[in-house]
C-alpha cells in the first residue's frame, strides 16, 4: 500500500500533539477533601459517611483527606449528629448541629461537636419536668408538679424539697449550671391525718384536726362549754374514738390516720323564782343551775311557813311549773328542757284581839287582804257593875273595825292589835249588911279595865302605857277584897264574896301621883314624871304599884 507523503504528516503530527495533551488530561481526572474533628475527645470516635454510605470512623482531633475522581458531579461527607447515639451510663454525650459537608471541588471542612450532659430528676411521687439533655454551661431548673399525693384513707405525701444536684424548698429548684451530668432528687415526706369529730355532729369549738407528719404529735381540744341560748348549753363530756380522757385537749403519736371525737351532754338551766322575793331571807332554793338532760332534780321540802317577824310569816301556797302547780312542798323537776319553777308564798299578819273584860274572838293569823271577823261578850259575873262594849281602839290606827250583824270585821293589810273599850254602869243594889238601909248609885264612867289574866302573849308589844280611871266629878276608887282578891269599888260590898270593903288609907302623895297620872291620860315616862313631881323612882314606882293594887290603875 502506497501512502502519499502529507497524509502521513499530518498523522505524525497528530500524535505529536496527542502526547503533549494526555498527560495533562490525567492529571485532572481525580481530587481530594479532608475532613476534620474537632471538640470531640481523642478517644471518642464519630461514623464518616461519603454520599450516605458508611466509609469509616474518625476519632476527635483528627483529619482524614479523601480522594475523589472527575469529572466531579458534588459529593457529601456525614458524621453522626450525637456521639455516642444513645444515652450513655455517665450522661455525657457530644452534638455537632451540622453534621453533613456538601462539596464539588477539593477543599477542607472541620466538624465541630459541642458537650452535653443529662439532668436526671428523681421523685418517689406525682410527675417532674426538666429531666433532660443540656449543653454544657446552660442554666436549667426541675420541677415537681404536685405539692402532695394523696394517698387515701388518711395518708399522703408531701413534697418537702430538693437534695442530689439541687437545692430549695419549692416546687421548682434553684438554677442547676450543666457542667457535668446533674440528678435533682425530690424528697417527700409521709403524713397522717387526725379527724376532730364531736358528738353531736357540727359543734363549734373544736380544734387539731388536720395533717401531720408522721412521728410527730398532735394536739386537739374542745372546749368546755358552748352557750347554745341563755338557758340551754352543751357541756363536755369525754373523749372517745383513737384517745379517751375527760380533759378538755389531748395528744396522740401520728404514726397512723387518727379521729377523736368530743362528746357533748345537753344541759338546762333550772330557774327557781320567788313569789315574793322576801322569801329568800328564809329559805333559798339552792337546786337552781345547769343539769344534765333528763336529770330528776329534787325541789324542797320548802317550810310551810316562813317567818318574818312575830306578827309577819310567809305561808307556803305551791310550785308553779309553766301551767301546772303542786302544794306539796317537795317538788320533783324533770329537766328535759330549761324550766322555771316558782316558789309561791302569802303574806300573813297577826291580829291580836286583846280585852280586858269579857271575852273576845277573832285573833290569829291572816292572809294579806282578807277580813278578820271579831267577836267580843260581856262577863256575867259582873254584879252590880254592867259592861258595854262601846269601839275598839287599833295599834296602828291605819285600819278600821266595821260593825256587821254579829261581829265586827277588819281588812287585814298589816299586823294588828284590836284592844275592846268597855263603858260600864252600877246597878242598884240593896245593902245585904247593917240594916235596912237602900243605897243607890247609878255613875257612869268610861273606864278601860286592865287586862284579865290568862290574855295571849302573842300580842305585839305596844307603847309602854299607864291607863287611868277617870270620872266626870270624882275618881272612883277601887281597892281588893283582902277576903277572895276580887277587885271592887271602894266602899262596897265584895261582889264575889259579899265581905264588906273597907275604905283604904289614900296618902296625899298618892293622890298627887294619880292626879298627875290622870292629867296625863294614863301615859307618863318615870323619869319625867320623877322630876316634875320631885319624888325618886324607886318611890314613884311603889306609889303606881300601890294604885294598881288598889284598883285605881289599870
Amino acid at each position: 500500500m502506497h501512502l502519499s507523503a502529507r497524509p502521513l504528516l499530518t498523522l505524525a503530527f497528530c500524535l505529536v500533539v496527542a502526547g503533549l495533551i494526555l498527560p495533562n488530561v490525567g492529571a485532572q481526572l481525580s481530587y481530594s477533601a479532608s475532613v476534620t474533628i474537632a471538640g470531640l475527645p481523642s478517644t471518642v470516635s464519630t461514623n464518616l459517611y461519603v454520599d450516605g454510605l458508611f466509609n469509616t470512623t474518625i476519632n476527635g482531633g483528627q483529619t482524614l483527606t479523601l480522594t475523589f475522581s472527575a469529572p466531579n458531579t458534588g459529593h457529601v461527607i456525614t458524621v453522626d449528629s450525637y456521639v455516642p447515639n444513645s444515652v450513655l451510663a455517665n450522661g455525657t454525650r457530644f452534638y455537632e448541629p451540622d453534621a453533613s459537608w456538601a462539596f464539588t471541588a477539593a477543599g477542607s471542612h472541620i466538624f465541630t461537636y459541642t458537650a452535653q450532659y443529662y439532668l436526671t430528676v428523681e421523685t418517689s411521687y406525682g410527675t417532674s419536668t426538666g429531666q433532660g439533655w443540656y449543653e454544657s454551661g446552660t442554666a436549667v431548673h426541675a420541677t415537681i408538679n404536685d405539692s402532695n399525693v394523696d394517698e387515701g384513707q388518711g395518708t399522703r405525701e408531701v413534697f418537702s424539697g430538693w437534695s442530689g444536684d439541687a437545692s430549695g424548698s419549692g416546687l421548682t429548684t434553684a438554677q442547676i449550671f450543666m457542667t457535668e451530668p446533674k440528678t435533682a432528687i425530690a424528697n417527700w415526706k409521709t403524713q397522717f391525718l387526725l379527724t376532730v369529730g364531736s358528738n353531736p355532729a357540727n359543734v363549734s369549738g373544736l380544734s387539731g384536726s388536720g395533717w401531720y407528719d408522721s412521728g410527730n404529735e398532735a394536739t386537739f381540744s374542745a372546749a368546755a362549754v358552748l352557750p347554745a341560748s341563755d338557758n340551754t348549753r352543751l357541756m363536755f363530756e369525754k373523749w372517745s374514738g383513737d384517745y379517751s380522757g375527760q380533759s378538755t385537749t389531748g395528744q396522740l403519736l401520728m404514726d397512723r390516720p387518727e379521729t377523736v371525737q368530743a362528746n357533748f351532754l345537753a344541759q338546762y338551766l333550772l330557774t327557781v323564782q320567788y313569789s315574793p322575793v322576801s322569801i329568800t331571807s328564809g329559805y333559798n332554793a339552792s337546786h337552781a343551775g345547769w343539769y344534765d338532760l333528763n336529770t330528776n332534780v329534787q325541789l324542797g321540802p320548802a317550810p310551810t311557813t316562813v317567818n318574818l317577824s312575830s306578827v309577819e310569816r310567809l305561808r307556803f301556797i305551791g310550785w308553779t311549773d309553766n301551767n301546772s302547780t303542786s302544794s306539796n312542798p317537795s317538788y320533783t323537776v324533770v329537766m328535759n328542757q330549761p324550766r322555771t319553777i316558782t316558789l309561791s308564798y302569802k303574806t300573813q299578819y297577826y291580829v291580836d284581839v286583846q280585852s280586858s273584860h269579857g271575852s273576845v274572838s277573832g285573833s290569829g293569823w291572816y292572809d294579806r287582804g282578807t277580813t278578820a271577823n271579831i267577836t267580843a261578850t260581856s262577863d256575867p259575873q259582873t254584879w252590880p257593875i254592867s259592861y258595854t262594849l262601846t269601839g275598839w281602839q287599833l295599834e296602828p290606827s291605819t285600819g278600821a273595825v266595821t260593825k256587821t250583824d254579829h261581829s265586827w270585821s277588819l281588812i287585814v293589810t298589816g299586823p294588828y292589835v284590836v284592844q275592846a273599850e268597855w263603858s260600864f254602869d252600877y246597878l242598884p243594889f240593896v245593902e245585904l249588911f247593917g240594916g235596912g238601909g237602900i243605897a243607890v248609885a247609878v255613875v257612869a264612867v268610861a273606864f278601860v279595865l286592865a287586862r284579865r289574866r290568862g290574855v295571849s302573849d302573842r300580842a305585839q308589844p305596844m307603847p309602854s302605857r299607864l291607863t287611868s280611871v277617870s270620872a266626870p266629878a270624882s275618881p272612883i276608887v277601887m281597892q281588893v277584897c283582902i277576903t277572895c282578891g276580887n277587885s271592887v269599888p271602894k266602899g262596897a260590898f265584895c261582889e264575889k264574896c259579899g265581905a264588906p270593903m273597907e275604905a283604904p288609907a289614900v296618902s296625899s302623895l298618892d293622890e298627887k301621883v294619880y292626879d298627875y297620872i290622870v292629867k296625863h291620860e294614863g301615859v307618863i315616862s318615870l323619869s319625867t314624871a320623877s322630876a316634875e313631881l320631885g319624888i325618886p323612882i324607886e318611890e314613884l314606882k311603889t306609889i303606881t304599884g300601890r294604885l294598881k293594887n288598889q284598883g285605881r290603875l289599870a
